[in-house]
């Protein structure tokens, strides 16, 4: 009876940690990643599949570098607005509002408004694409412009 008791606790123990892979969650931590000190492209590529995989892959050096880094940039809030789903494909439109910059206040407060295409790989829901579709940009400090090119250009 105890033997049974302890096999069916175990059971649902292990049973409501196991974490379902969705669409939303796999949004979620791709982004929560990004924002994350550390990053790594071989991370970065077990998250995502299709054109932005290969993008990421094709990435090096300086490019690669740049990428990476996220040392000035602050999560804020990530609101998902719209799901629409097939079987295996999804397109999650989403607001994601951060703020760049090293002083304080940072610099910039940005939020933009993306779609992100999210396909399932196996048991596992991956990041195929992302699209802007609007980006706000908020200066918190003056902006310092240069006159750079040709002057004659309008």
């Amino acid at each position: 009876m105890k033997l049974n008791l302890l096999l069916i606790v175990t059971i649902v123990l292990f049973g409501s940690c196991t974490k379902k892979s969705t669409p939303e969650k796999a949004l979620k931590e791709f982004i929560q990643y990004r924002f994350s000190g550390g990053q790594d492209k071989d991370d970065l590529l077990e998250m995502t599949t299709g054109g932005l995989n290969s993008r990421i892959d094709g990435m090096e050096g300086e490019e690669l570098t740049s990428f990476l880094n996220s040392e000035a940039l602050q999560k804020r809030r990530l609101k998902i607005l719209l799901k629409n789903c097939e079987d295996t494909k999804c397109f999650l439109t989403y607001i994601l509002s951060y703020s760049q910059g090293t002083g304080t206040p940072k610099d910039f407060g940005i939020e933009v408004k993306k779609i992100a295409q999210v396909e399932k790989v196996g048991e596992t829901w991956k990041l195929a694409d992302v699209s802007n579709i609007k980006t706000f940009i908020e200066a918190k400090k003056e902006l310092e412009i240069s006159a750079e090119g040709d002057s004659k250009a309008p």
